[in-house]
């Protein structure tokens, strides 16, 4: 996942040193604090510090912060000069409904978390806990990978499936990979693949600490083509329950279980869409070969950007069900490119009848249909989403479909 490095943690046996700039909660925590010998407190007003109390000579252990209501602009300015200042040190933010360039500031840190109000003292001593025992030993760099569809039926679902399958395969029999249906209202994983939805992630929304590699094990269901599948039932409420602190906790542990964890992620925004975009490795927004398709592609892959500039070095267009035909009105890679206003980072030959019988099998394509040639296509994608960043004319001329 990105921004997965962690600093080392304080010498045991010696105070942790932390500095808050608190408001509202400052009361909380301070009594939650006081109730542990370890803590030395450096307090502040939140009200009062435009800017950080920052002395270079007594640089803290840990940081708290919680911005005067609504003044997101003053905790953007605080983590930016985290960013310069320390970004290895360990950040905490109180409260919650952080807005886009908060979420961005906060990913450029390296280990950070979010505690939501009102919280318990377990809970928030726990918090700190978990961000400042992280260490580079025990930290599983896992790559996200998250497929959206830029209109329904695009095929999304299909391909996020087949990549999980193509990425167990490669690895050695110890190498994990989960896929996650964060569609909560009508995702297919669970259906395409025949497997129980035991994401029961509603059930410990308010409490998202909860979520741990037992209960991950549990919400798990284990696909014979070895990759295991976190999705829920399909609920038309789905959405309700769920939260930012809920998905971003749920996938933190996954990253620390599994190698590799692939996302099916729904289109239409959640409070915590641009979270999961911002914290994944790639993103790869899925289009038909149609005008409409395209231009709805476009105009979702402008959107997220607009959102989170720094989206555009991971994002990829992918062009699906491509077909080889000699007459009739196919699109081409160049008109869809010209629909799009950008260049595709390739496309995925059609096969209707392969990914039908997947379907009705409940298997991976690469597993019901040996003669597809959609396996290999993804396994083209694969490699270029693993690949370091070069050069976009190099990237851009690799052509996916058979």
């Amino acid at each position: 996942m990105r921004d997965t490095d962690h600093m080392n943690t304080p010498d045991a046996g010696r105070q942790t040193h932390v500095l808050a700039l608190l408001g509202p909660s400052a009361q909380a925590v301070q009594s939650a604090m006081e109730s542990q010998n370890r803590f030395s407190l450096k307090f502040h007003d939140a009200k009062d510090c435009s800017r950080l109390p920052w002395q270079a000579e007594h640089q803290p252990d840990l940081v708290l912060l919680e911005p005067p209501t609504g003044d997101q602009d003053r905790l953007i300015a605080w983590l930016r000069e985290l960013g310069t200042l320390a970004p290895h040190t360990p950040v905490l933010v109180i409260g919650e409904l952080l807005s886009v360039g908060a979420v961005q500031a906060l990913l450029a840190l390296q280990a950070t978390n979010v505690v939501p109000l009102p919280f318990a003292t377990d809970a928030f001593l726990a918090q700190i806990n978990a961000v400042m025992h992280r260490d580079d030993d025990t930290t599983n760099n896992a790559q996200v990978w998250s497929f959206m569809s830029a209109v329904g039926g695009a095929g999304a679902t299909t391909l996020a499936i087949e990549t999980a399958f193509q990425l167990q395969s490669g690895l050695s029999s110890h190498g994990r990979v989960a896929l996650i249906d964060l569609n909560f209202v009508d995702g297919a994983c669970a259906a395409y693949l025949d497997t129980p939805a035991n994401l029961r992630l509603g059930d410990v929304a308010a409490d998202p600490e909860r979520i741990d590699d037992a209960l991950i094990e549990a919400f798990a269901s284990k696909h014979d083509g070895g990759f295991d599948v976190l999705a829920a039932g399909r609920d038309p409420f789905g959405y309700q329950p769920i939260n930012a602190q809920t998905v971003g906790r749920l996938l933190d542990v996954c990253c620390d279980i599994y190698d590799h964890v692939v996302i099916d992620i729904s289109r239409w925004m959640q409070d915590w869409t641009m979270d999961v975009v911002c914290g994944s490795d790639a993103l790869v927004i899925v289009s038909e070969l149609t005008v409409p398709a395209l231009h709805a592609a476009r105009d979702l892959a402008q959107n997220i950007e607009a959102n989170a500039p720094q989206s555009g070095d991971h994002l990829h267009l992918i062009l699906n069900r491509m077909a080889k035909r000699v007459f009739g009105h196919s699109i081409s890679i160049a008109d869809a490119q010209k629909a799009l206003g950008r260049k595709t980072s390739g496309a995925i030959s059609s096969d209707w009848d392969g990914a039908a019988q997947a379907v009705n099998y409940g298997l991976p394509i690469g597993m019901a249909s040996t003669k597809s040639k959609i396996p290999k296509d993804i396994q083209s994608l694969v490699e270029i989403l693993n690949a370091p960043a070069v050069c976009p004319d190099v990237a851009n001329r690799i052509r996916l479909a058979s």
